[in-house]
């Protein structure tokens, strides 16, 4: 049974060579293969410690949001594996014992969120600049990896390995880059390429961020979902509306909408613009005829964000929650937001005063308002 396994993870990792829609496929034959209920494939820029690409399965939606929102600048395993050499195989108890596991953030909260526990990981690439690893994720009930799976993942790394050098020869030509598609990758909002009966045809990892934080809005492969009848309503009324309208000035009012959100935040901004001819012809969707925005009002101040990451090297997670407390919104609504514990906030809070050597709340919302003026000024 092992052996045909094994033929199916090493078919699938090679297939994933060659399309990198495939990877989550490649991800669960190895997890299928060394007994784990999920798996990941991480490249990790070392400046900053997030990562740039990220491939799961098993993994639910919200769980991979609060990865990257939240618990990857808290990730223990990272600092050791930037360390290893590529083909360099690792383990929990390699790394910690239970008591060490129990203590920290990543492994008491956000772990369990996914009934995850323990892991092994191969390193597939190490640069000056980036890390590759991928990794298999374990529940408590099954326990520790033993010695023939970490044997198994040794064995299946350098197909990883091969893939991923497929992968980032065929993504390097020119020919499939798309001008369109590659800057709304680069915006703080979510946004969206539509169809006229509004089936997304490109989605930027923003909207999916912001759809698997909570109960507001839902993304699945073909549309945007919202929650009530009354907002669906209006997102079928904006669409039409959209189709109709020549100047897209004059859209303002009758394509724009309100997304009410729970625990007192400010509401998202749903805006829907036509797409001019000259757009769709620069983008590899011809059947685009309208781009949809979300806006999160909580995000509006990402070059602030920028400025603390550059000056006080602030990790995203640790930026973006002086940027909610310096709004006024308070360490558990924040909590609440992004679906983590207080612990975890007070957690980054703590790091965030150890960079900056800012003693309190009042003076962090100082800080944080002179630089708003400051860059207004700019």
């Amino acid at each position: 049974m092992t052996g045909n396994l094994y033929v199916q993870a090493v078919e699938a990792i090679y297939a994933s060579g060659l399309d990198n829609e495939l990877v989550p496929e490649a991800l669960a034959a190895t997890g299928r293969l060394l007994g784990a209920s999920g798996a990941t494939l991480e490249v990790i820029d070392k400046a900053t410690l997030r990562p740039v690409e990220f491939y799961s399965a098993g993994l639910t939606p919200i769980s991979r949001a609060q990865y990257f929102e939240q618990f990857a600048a808290l990730n223990p395993r990272i600092p050791h594996v930037l360390s290893q050499s590529p083909g360099e195989v690792s383990w929990d108890y390699k790394l910690f014992d239970e008591h060490a596991m129990t203590r920290d953030p990543f492994y008491s909260e956000f772990l369990p969120k996914s009934d995850m526990r323990y892991f092994i990981s191969a390193v597939l690439e190490q640069t000056p600049d980036r890390i590759a690893a991928v990794s298999v994720q374990r529940t408590r009930r099954q326990g520790h990896a033993s010695d023939r799976e970490i044997r198994l993942m040794q064995r299946l790394c350098p197909h990883f390995q091969r893939a991923s050098t497929m992968r980032a020869s065929l993504t390097a030509v020119p020919a499939h880059a798309s001008a369109l598609e590659d800057a709304l990758d680069q915006l703080a909002d979510g946004v969206a390429l539509l169809r006229r009966d509004g089936e997304i045809i490109h989605a930027n990892e923003t909207l999916r961020i912001l759809a698997a934080r909570g109960n507001d809005f839902r993304v699945d492969r073909k549309t945007v979902e919202f929650p009530t009848p009354d907002l669906r309503n209006r997102f079928a009324a904006a669409l039409s509306a959209v189709q109709r309208i020549e100047d897209p000035a004059a859209a303002f009012g009758l394509t724009d909408f309100a997304v009410p959100r729970d625990h007192g935040l400010p509401p998202y901004t749903v805006s829907l613009r036509p797409l001019t001819r000259a757009r769709t012809d620069a983008t590899h969707s011809p059947g685009a005829v309208a781009i949809l925005l979300i806006h999160d009002p909580l995000q509006q101040n990402s070059g602030i964000c920028r400025m603390l990451r550059e000056l006080y090297g602030l990790t995203n997670a640790e930026a973006n929650l002086v940027q909610a407390l310096g709004t006024g919104m308070t360490a558990v609504a924040y909590a609440r937001s992004r679906r983590v514990s207080v612990t975890t906030v007070y957690t980054h809070l703590r790091r965030t005063r150890e960079k900056t050597g800012w003693r309190s709340v009042a003076e962090l919302t100082r800080r944080f308002h002179e630089l708003s003026v400051a860059l207004r000024a700019n």
